[in-house]
């Protein structure tokens, strides 16, 4: 396609504009090298980052169109669409979205598409400093069209969660104040937030936090936790990590900032869990061996198989539990023309991810006075959560020293909570009245977190 410049915008900038969304994990500041294109003008063909390249003349442009990275079922328009409702997770990399039929009481369509925000960074520290810009760019053009898919009618009440920078976002707030002293929401905590637009109606389960936001609130409702008497974690391992420990009693929440590592997003090869995606990896006979998304030719690797990889090698000693590379300068995980790989400041990528969640837990287990072997009940959620395997955790301390049989593993709690939500609004009064049991444990104002934190970069199991 042919890109004309335009008030100093750069490429990047100038094909959002035009509806072709690239990857930007690192917010514009060109070191993330995601937004590589072909620019071919009046002299030559080039290959420029394009959020770097401010074209001073009209350019054709090669670039793959970052589109949505799952599908939706077909439903069927039998006349009732007034009995379907709309159920919805922001993340700060994908939104999740599920219709559900009130009637038969069952998600009938689903879709997961990127978060359009993303090419303003793959953080949320990225979407508050681009501020206004991430604001403009708007959600609601991906819950009209998926609602206009499945034949339902507008202005529908749409149960809504996300962390609390994307809540402010579809609350039509920018969350500025979460990044500067001292990081309040500008929404309320821990009571039902709705706000009505002309085409949409937006209700969203309480904040637990500044930080905390109503996709840990959907997760504790989908989990059951809110009604046990065991003490229960619960961990949420994405960009925007959260991690809960209690039971029906009280609950200690809080929020790490784990980062895109183990979605892949920060890494030399790393991808979302997609075809050509290393998703599993098993060392053997002095080799790795790995599986692969789609079975094909290994493209990337994607964040179970990033934990697999390093757990693998941390056991056979190719790198050690300070996360130094023993053997050789990285990682070789498949021998194709272009090889995949994770180099060593990959590793430490990881050891940062881990290292954050990790001490999360820590903190949250010294606040409650317990020691990880009396935790009864593991629940792990998030795409990277469901696919992971939970040995491979262990062994390196993302998660404490505990029978494997304790964990349970999800894909969305988050979503599934919505639903649930969607289908017994209730449930909101139950979040209300255990959200006032929550108290959040904020990791930066922590006298233990930093020495925590330093504590668990190593890849090594601990209790």
């Amino acid at each position: 396609m042919t890109i004309s410049p335009r008030g100093g915008q750069n490429l990047r900038e100038l094909l959002h504009d035009a509806g072709l969304h690239l990857p930007s994990d690192c917010g514009g500041a060109g070191t993330c090298g995601k937004c590589r294109v072909r620019v071919m003008d009046a002299e030559a063909e080039q290959s420029v980052l394009a959020c770097q390249y401010v074209p001073a003349a009209p350019v054709s442009v090669r670039v793959e169109r970052v589109g949505p990275v799952g599908r939706v079922r077909r439903v069927r328009r039998t006349g009732k669409s007034v009995a379907l409702r709309l159920a919805a997770d922001i993340g700060t990399t994908t939104i999740s979205l599920a219709v559900v039929d009130k009637e038969q009481r069952r998600v009938v369509a689903r879709r997961e598409v990127l978060n359009p925000q993303i090419v303003f960074g793959a953080d949320v520290i990225s979407r508050i400093a681009a501020g206004r810009s991430v604001h403009r760019a708007g959600l609601e053009p991906e819950f009209l069209q998926f609602m206009g898919e499945v034949g339902m009618t507008r202005k529908k009440r749409v149960v809504v969660v996300g962390n609390t920078v994307m809540a402010h976002f579809v609350m039509g707030r920018t969350p500025t104040s979460l990044g500067e002293f001292p990081y309040e929401s500008r929404l309320p905590l821990r009571r039902r937030i709705s706000r009505t637009r002309e085409e949409l109606s937006f209700e969203m389960l309480p904040l637990l936090g500044s930080f905390v936001g109503s996709d840990c609130t959907a997760a504790i409702l989908a989990s059951g936790m809110h009604r046990s008497l065991r003490l229960t974690l619960l961990v949420d391992a994405g960009t925007n990590g959260e991690v809960v420990l209690g039971n029906r009693e009280r609950m200690l929440v809080t929020s790490t900032a784990a980062g895109p590592a183990f979605e892949g997003a920060t890494l030399e090869c790393g991808s979302l869990a997609q075809a050509g995606a290393i998703r599993a990896v098993h060392f053997s006979r002095g080799r790795f061996d790995t599986e692969v998304v789609g079975r094909g030719e290994a493209k990337s690797i994607c964040g179970s198989g990033v934990l697999d990889a390093v757990a693998e090698a941390v056991r056979v000693g190719r790198v050690d539990a300070s996360g130094r590379v023993c053997v050789g300068t990285r990682l070789e995980l498949s021998d194709t023309p272009k090889p995949v790989f994770l180099s060593q400041a990959d590793i430490r990528e990881v050891q940062l991810a881990k290292g954050a969640i990790a001490a999360a837990i820590r903190v949250l287990l010294a606040e409650w006075g317990a020691p990880a072997s009396a935790v009864e009940r593991v629940h792990v959620t998030g795409k990277f959560g469901a696919a992971m395997h939970p040995g491979a955790a262990v062994r390196i301390g993302l998660l404490p020293r505990i029978p494997l049989t304790r964990i349970r593993q999800h894909g969305n709690l988050a979503l599934l909570g919505a639903v649930m939500a969607t289908l017994d609004t209730g449930l909101f009064g139950a979040a209300e009245r255990f959200a006032a049991k929550c108290r959040e444990v904020v990791l930066s104002n922590h006298p233990q977190f930093e020495q925590t934190f330093v504590d668990s970069m190593g890849l090594e199991s601990w209790n």
